[in-house]
């Protein structure tokens, strides 16, 4: 049998109890795997000392060239040129664009802080602040309350209890053995209905095997929700389609799944570049900044582009989802001698979607070396579990008292992100 699905289920034995009740929200986490420069997404051009830093990879202030950065409308902070697509959800008011974002406690290892932002704090524990809501959060009687969407490896944050599925495009997310087959191309599967058939066999079985036969029946009713979303889709995205790309495929199928009517609750989705730029960070032709031929600048265009899809493919329905951008940490705020930058703390994160009022959220003092963390780094001004908490709670109604359930030992301060930064 081969199976191109997993699932996320690693601490303890798998949990099918679903809640009775669902808010019709949605909240989509995007994870810039790498460390994603947020002084190059979203340059401080209106801060001399960037420019000093940055003799090299400083975008430039806006202006009429396309290698500028865009700007933003706060006078301090742009847009990098390659995210201009971006400017379609900042012009419509729905992107929160927040400069100075990390786990206060991460250090600079990829490992480490992707692993602890996925926990929700810096421990050794493995089961992610995702799973944790959906296991302390009523939802629909639906085994596709989450996913992890694009690939088929787990995102940390989706580990624990809750079984989830990892799925990286719907015609992959299928189980066949050529013993059960029969038609071209194994039209007649009946595999399906074989593991039905066991699935249903409970009376005398252990719990472990009751356990698992709910295992068989949880992938059997993800495939076939699954399966029933994609048919004959198209997006109505005026003109744009999604890429074969993480990020894309990806975006792809949470449309597909949200416009088939499944209640999914939490998603999460890779957008991967190779956001790990010790070297080599811009371009040498004349375009530095925007050369398409770097595979750096096209991608990050190419998921700017493959967001806008999605925030156009899903139209009025996007005030019901939120997605957050983000990344393990940021990166040196004084570029190397390799033209590149090295791993930093804060990064830029964005949030689009319900409730969100475009706006640049609060930032570092300066670029000064007496307002950075260790003279090199950009500081921690807003937690990320601020962000994610205040989501969890205005959007998708949580009971605020569920915020130290979610991030355990974390005093939850709301950043103001959903209904418009003062």
């Amino acid at each position: 049998m081969t199976a191109a699905a997993s699932a996320a289920g690693a601490v303890g034995a798998p949990n099918f109890a679903i809640g009775q009740t669902f808010g019709g929200k949605t909240f989509i986490k995007i994870f810039m795997r790498g460390g994603a420069d947020g002084l190059h997404l979203a340059p401080r051009y209106g801060d001399p000392f960037y420019y000093q830093h940055r003799p090299n990879i400083a975008v430039p202030p806006p202006s009429a060239d396309a290698n500028s950065a865009i700007n933003l409308g706060n006078g301090m902070r742009g847009l990098n040129p390659n995210l201009e697509p971006l400017m379609e959800i900042f012009d419509a008011g729905n992107m929160v664009v927040s400069p100075a974002t990390a786990l206060d406690s991460g250090n600079r290892s990829h490992f480490d802080n992707q692993r602890w932002i996925g926990t929700g704090a810096r421990n050794n524990l493995l089961e992610g602040y995702l799973n944790r809501y959906l296991q302390n959060v009523d939802g629909m009687d639906s085994a596709l309350r989450g996913v992890v969407a694009g690939k088929t490896s787990v995102s940390t944050e989706m580990t624990g209890n809750v079984v989830i599925p990892a799925i990286a495009s719907q015609p992959s997310f299928t189980l066949e053995n050529r013993d059960f087959c029969s038609g071209s191309g194994c039209a007649d599967n009946q595999l399906t209905e074989r593991l039905a058939e066991v699935a249903s066999a409970q009376n005398g079985a252990t719990d472990l095997e009751n356990s698992i036969r709910d295992q068989y029946a949880s992938m059997i009713e993800s495939i076939g929700a699954v399966e029933a979303a994609a048919a004959d889709y198209t997006p109505s995205a005026g003109g744009l389609d999604y890429t074969n790309s993480d990020i894309g495929r990806g975006l792809r199928l949470i449309a597909q799944m949200l416009k088939g009517g499944i209640p999914l609750e939490v998603a999460a989705v890779d957008f991967n570049i190779g956001w790990d730029t010790h070297s080599n960070q811009i371009s040498d032709a004349a375009d530095r900044f925007v050369d398409q031929d770097k595979s750096y600048h096209r991608r990050m265009r190419e998921g700017a582009t493959n967001l806008v899809t999605f925030y156009r493919d899903m139209g009025p329905a996007m005030q019901d989802i939120v997605i957050l951008v983000c990344t393990e940490f940021g990166r040196t705020v004084i570029e190397n001698g390799s033209v590149g930058t090295d791993h930093g703390h804060g990064g830029t994160w964005f949030a689009i979607g319900g409730g969100m009022q475009s706006a640049v959220a609060p930032d570092v003092a300066s670029l000064d070396t007496s307002d950075l963390l260790n003279e090199r780094y950009i500081p921690t001004v807003v937690d990320y579990r601020d962000i994610v908490g205040e989501i969890m709670v205005k959007h998708m109604s949580m009971n605020p008292g569920l915020v130290s359930t979610v991030f355990p030992g974390h005093s939850f301060t709301d950043p103001g992100f959903i209904g418009g930064l003062t």
